[in-house]
């Protein structure tokens, strides 16, 4: 779907971080939109939210962007820690994407709304955890990746036309 986008005939992007953040690294999608919403200035055009573990309910949230790019934890039984780009066209070949026994899977929601017709341009950033035990903290290897999937990010937004510089940050 292509919107007015910062006055240019490009698509709305969605940078959406999920996760469950009761479960220490499952939460590395939400910490990392937390991250970006301190550490850098979204331009025009991109929408930076925390999905949190929204399941359906993110189905009417995605509707309106012509790309998304996820931040999520990914288990491909890698080392934790590992990052992954994966394309959205290709998908089911994929590694798992993470999914707790009371939120919908990324997988599940993406195809609930290609059936209703929609379908964007969708890439994942994704780390594989190293602990998904109950706690609110990342472990300190899942933390340290913060920056470099936001830096992923920040490639995927260029890759689409937009900018994401980093704020000065004040001594």
């Amino acid at each position: 779907m292509k919107r007015k986008a910062g006055g240019e005939d490009r698509p709305r992007v969605l940078v959406l971080g999920v996760g469950n953040i009761l479960l220490r690294d499952e939460g590395l999608g939400v910490r990392t939109i937390e991250y970006i919403q301190k550490n850098f200035t979204v331009p025009n055009g991109v929408d930076v939210l925390d999905g949190g573990t929204g399941g359906l309910a993110l189905i009417s949230v995605i509707r309106g962007y012509g790309r998304l790019i996820i931040v999520d934890a990914v288990a491909n039984k890698s080392a934790p820690g590992a990052l992954y780009r994966i394309d959205g066209r290709t998908m089911k070949n994929s590694p798992p994407l993470m999914a707790t026994a009371h939120q919908l899977g990324v997988r599940d929601m993406l195809a609930l709304a290609g059936l209703e017709g929609f379908n964007p341009e969708v890439v994942i950033i994704g780390v594989e955890p190293l602990d998904i035990s109950a706690g609110l903290a990342l472990s300190g290897l899942i933390e340290k990746k913060i920056p470099e999937a936001a830096a992923m990010v920040a490639k995927e937004l260029r890759a689409a036309g937009f900018e994401m510089k980093e704020k000065r940050q004040s001594a």
